[in-house]
């Protein structure tokens, strides 16, 4: 019986945290929304273009890894 009892009560715990979770969903979604933020730019060497800098870079042993 008490298995019984045990087995209801975590079945009723799910489902109240489902339906938490369901309330909660369209706030976590803002939430999480106004958080994103844009990528982030590599830094470049100065005066050379992007292909040149990366190249000058890679071969110094600096270049992306």
């Amino acid at each position: 019986m008490r298995a019984l009892i045990l087995y209801h009560l975590v079945q009723a715990q799910a489902a109240e945290r489902h339906r938490q979770a369901q309330r909660d969903a369209p706030a976590r979604a803002a939430s999480r929304a106004s958080r994103t933020r844009p990528p982030r730019r590599r830094h470049r060497a100065r005066g050379l273009p992007g292909v040149d800098a990366l190249r000058v870079l890679t071969v110094r042993g600096g270049g992306s890894r």
